[in-house]
């Protein structure tokens, strides 16, 4: 884990909170009528599940950080509504209820390895009501070929930033890839500072994906391209950073 999921969470927080109304509506959607509890593994700093409880969802969310844990506690108490936060490894965590459904965004999942992604697997599926569905976001790519970064400015309170997020290095036959985050401070408090880490991750082709799911206790229902709007159902082959993945619980 990284400095940017510890000692950075603020700074976090800024660069990757965004408008996310129209996907948590299209979530809903996809977790059906009758859901009403929510887990989130890897929930970060929370904005999933503040954004999953103002719609009236009863969310829970897991992470192994504790800097990440306290500022979610924080975000959720600030914006007045409720839902559990534990301090948990999303490869061996015991909760004490199944949930409706689950969802794991911004492929939050590339950091775990193959092995640690089957242990997840079989917690969740532990952790889920029969047939519920798991919203997973993983990128899934067929070529060794680099996409270009990610580039977005954002701001808070004064204080602003200039993000990038770039793939730089892939090897699908090891199946791991790196990736450079860097964070500038424009303006604010810390004006001039910049972090900049790289992060050792998965690289999932849509073979190896398969295998993995394959493997485990749930079954892959649907793709979808987070890319396009309207997220249209997709072949895996089709790839992308965004993809979105429906998986069903046993």
């Amino acid at each position: 884990m990284t400095g940017l999921y510890t000692d950075e969470v603020e700074l976090y927080d800024i660069a990757f909170t965004w408008d996310i109304e129209d996907e948590v509506a299209w979530l809903v959607e996809r977790f059906g009528p009758s859901c009403t509890t929510v887990l989130e593994p890897g929930s970060g700093t929370g904005r999933m599940l503040e954004a999953l409880a103002v719609r009236g969802l009863a969310p829970c969310g897991i992470d192994c950080s504790a800097e990440m844990v306290a500022f979610s506690r924080a975000r959720l108490s600030e914006a007045g509504v409720h839902a559990g936060v534990m301090l948990a490894d999303m490869t061996d965590f015991e909760l004490e209820t199944r949930f409706d459904a689950a969802v794991c965004p911004i492929n939050t999942l590339l950091h775990l390895t193959p092995d640690e992604l089957g242990l997840h697997l079989e917690r969740m599926a532990d952790h889920l009501e029969p047939e519920a569905r798991y919203l997973v976001q993983v990128g899934v790519f067929d070529s060794d070929a680099l996409p270009p970064p990610s580039e977005w400015e954002a701001e808070r309170d004064g204080t602003a930033l200039r993000c990038e997020w770039a793939p730089v290095e892939r090897d699908l036959q090891a199946g791991r890839e790196r990736h450079r985050s860097r964070i500038e401070v424009l303006a604010g408090p810390r004006e001039g500072e910049v972090l900049e880490e790289l992060h050792e991750l998965t690289a999932w082709t849509s073979a190896t994906w398969r295998q993995a799911i394959a493997a485990s206790p749930l079954t892959e229902i649907a793709a979808y391209d987070g890319s396009e709007s309207g997220r249209p159902n997709v072949e895996l082959e089709h790839g992308g950073g965004l993809m979105w993945h429906e998986l069903a619980a046993p």
